[in-house]
């Protein structure tokens, strides 16, 4: 550049004192340089100079302002460039202290088998402005004396630092949590939010091996903070609630009595939670209920409910017994105000009591008492051989039966009434086996009660038949009960509904005249049942019966048809022999 400057003031002394063109310049050019170009040309001129200097001072030696992190190496030899990198960084056994917002944990060097090239690293260094273009070289000529980073060529196991950064992200991470306020008593605290921090591995993998490459001894975590979902502040609003409720004793007072629950009763019945995203404060009426039990028995009176008596014989007489009104508190009423007040430093309130009425009132009984019998059978137990062993049992189940009341739309279970019982040990029927065990005879009083209900027209709403045929009942009109205990999947039961509009009343007994009677009253319903069942297959390997229904219901037939089907196999004796099915007595549709 300085010998074109020369050239060019060469050029234009030849044309100066005449008017003659010389050399390139155009006529009618003037003599004159454009502003800018003589600045851009000083500029350059200036520029080459100070390159020049420069490149004579740092000659052998890594430009001025040159660093590899913190380490100046800007003056030093290659030589003494890789003395002070290696005091810097002797053989990646240090620690790099990683920071965040739960804290700073420490990472040795070694684990993340980083290692410094010290050699390489000088020699990136000693090219900065020496090496690449014309103008990368002089760019970086011009900006070493301004400071110059030049990363280190530092080698690291590949994906050794993400490795690192999951092994301790659960030391780093850290769950927010919400703001609590616990009440005691009358004390009442305030837990404190704090914030959760979920760390980026990715990111901070990035973050430890820029900081290696830099040199630098620490590194910054990244991740996200997490917020609570309730503040310090949402806990305090709610606190100062909880303070005005326990703030002096709850008087709660009737006509010539009160009550009082301390501040620390009060506590008791109180509940924070969060409702709606926000802690609200309430009242858990279940425990402040409890905390007045003695305002409870004070002024609660139960009701009597109305029942019925049963007197007399085959014809038995229904009466009732009466009921009464209890009392109340009226609760809703109550807890209403106490809710609405006490929160803002209301403490005494009244108690007003209603009448409570019995959910069956004597009228409601007389009016729905059991008046005429609705259905009726009988099965012969003297048939059957061990009938002289069956009879408590008969006995014993049919009385758990007798005198029970059902109200309308009631069910009634027979496990339920006979599963609890104790039984003698006699014949029974398990799978078609004759066999030994407790309960002879239930069967036969199911099945007595079964038909009694379906000729009252009630809803039998589960039956099982036996597996075999027995002489006592005919077959089809059977049903068997069978508990396993408690929850069993195979339980067998036979239940039915009262379908009436009154109260039903069942009955039965054991006669000496060889028979179980069941029976049914209650209101009048105007309906006629028929029932009768008939073979569709007998033979020496089992049978098949068809049983039929016909309701009637004030004159009109409301159903007729198959009621089931039932098959039915041979029965085995206690010795193992099979009788065939036509060798079974069929007992008679009515006996």
């Amino acid at each position: 550049m300085t010998r074109s400057l020369v050239a060019w003031r060469g050029a234009r002394g030849k044309t100066g004192g005449g008017g003659e063109r010389r050399g390139n310049l155009p006529r009618g050019s003037g003599h004159r340089i454009p502003p800018l170009a003589g600045v851009a040309t000083l500029a350059c001129v200036v520029l080459a100079a100070l390159t020049m200097a420069e490149g004579l001072v740092s000659a052998g030696v890594i430009r001025h302002g040159v660093s590899v992190g913190d380490v100046a190496l800007g003056g030093k030899t290659p030589a003494e460039a890789r003395v002070a990198l290696q005091a810097r960084y002797p053989d990646g056994s240090g620690r790099l202290s990683l920071s965040g917002p739960t804290g700073t944990i420490g990472i040795p060097e070694e684990k993340l088998g980083a290692r410094l090239d010290v050699r390489a690293t000088v020699e990136k260094a000693y090219a900065v402005g020496r090496r690449g273009s014309l103008l990368e070289r002089l760019i970086g000529r011009v900006e070493s004396p301004f400071g110059t980073s030049v990363p280190a060529e530092l080698h690291l196991r590949p994906g050794a630092a993400r490795e690192a950064v999951e092994e301790i992200s659960g030391r780093m991470n850290r769950e927010a949590r919400d703001a609590a306020v616990d009440v005691n008593g009358s004390t009442v605290l305030v837990s404190g939010a704090e914030t959760g921090y979920r760390l980026d591995v990715p990111a901070t993998a990035r973050e430890i091996e820029q900081a290696l490459a830099e040199l630098s001894p620490e590194a910054r975590a990244s991740g996200r903070v997490i917020q609570p979902r309730l503040t310090t502040e949402e806990a305090e609003a709610a606190a100062r609630e909880a303070r005005r409720a326990v703030s002096g004793p709850l008087v709660l007072t009737a006509p010539d009595e009160s009550w009082k629950l301390s501040p620390a009763e009060v506590g008791s019945a109180l509940i924070v939670a969060r409702k709606g995203g926000t802690l609200e404060v309430g009242l858990d009426l279940d425990r402040l209920r409890r905390q007045l039990s003695g305002m409870y028995a004070d002024l609660t009176v139960k009701p009597v409910e109305a029942g019925y008596e049963v007197k007399g014989g085959a014809d038995p007489t229904v009466s009732v017994t009466p009921g009464r009104e209890g009392r109340k508190i009226e609760e809703d009423e109550l807890f209403h105000s106490i809710l609405k007040g006490i929160f803002e430093g209301e403490r005494r309130y009244s108690v007003t009591t209603v009448a409570e009425k019995p959910d069956l009132t004597t009228a409601r009984a007389e009016r729905l008492a059991p008046t005429d019998l609705l259905g009726s059978y009988r099965t012969n137990y003297a048939i059957v051989r061990d009938a002289s062993t069956r009879v408590e049992n008969l006995a014993i189940s049919s009385g758990a039966v007798n005198g029970t009341f059902l109200a309308p739309g009631e069910v009634f279970s027979m496990n339920s009434e006979v599963s609890h019982l104790d039984y003698e040990q006699t014949k029974v029927i398990v799978g078609g086996q004759e066999t030994t065990a407790d309960g002879g005879g239930l069967c036969q009083v199911t099945s007595t009660l079964y038909n009694a209900a379906n000729f009252a027209g009630l809803d039998v709403i589960e039956r099982t038949p036996h597996s075999s045929q027995l002489p006592y009942i005919r077959p089809g009109m059977d049903a068997t009960v069978w508990w396993g205990g408690p929850g069993k999947a195979d339980d067998l039961d036979m239940k039915f509904r009262n379908t009436t509009d009154g109260y039903v009343l069942l009955r039965e007994r054991v006669a000496r005249d060889g028979y179980v009677y069941a029976e049914i009253w209650g209101r009048p319903t105007g309906t006629e049942v028929t029932m009768n069942s008939k073979p569709a297959y007998m033979g020496r390997d089992g049978s098949e019966w068809v049983t039929r229904q016909k309701i009637e219901k004030d004159g009109k037939v409301i159903f007729d048809g198959v009621l089931h089907r039932d098959s039915y196999e041979p029965l085995v004796d206690e010795h193992g022999n099979s009788i065939p099915t036509p060798d079974v007595p069929v007992a008679p549709v009515d006996p």
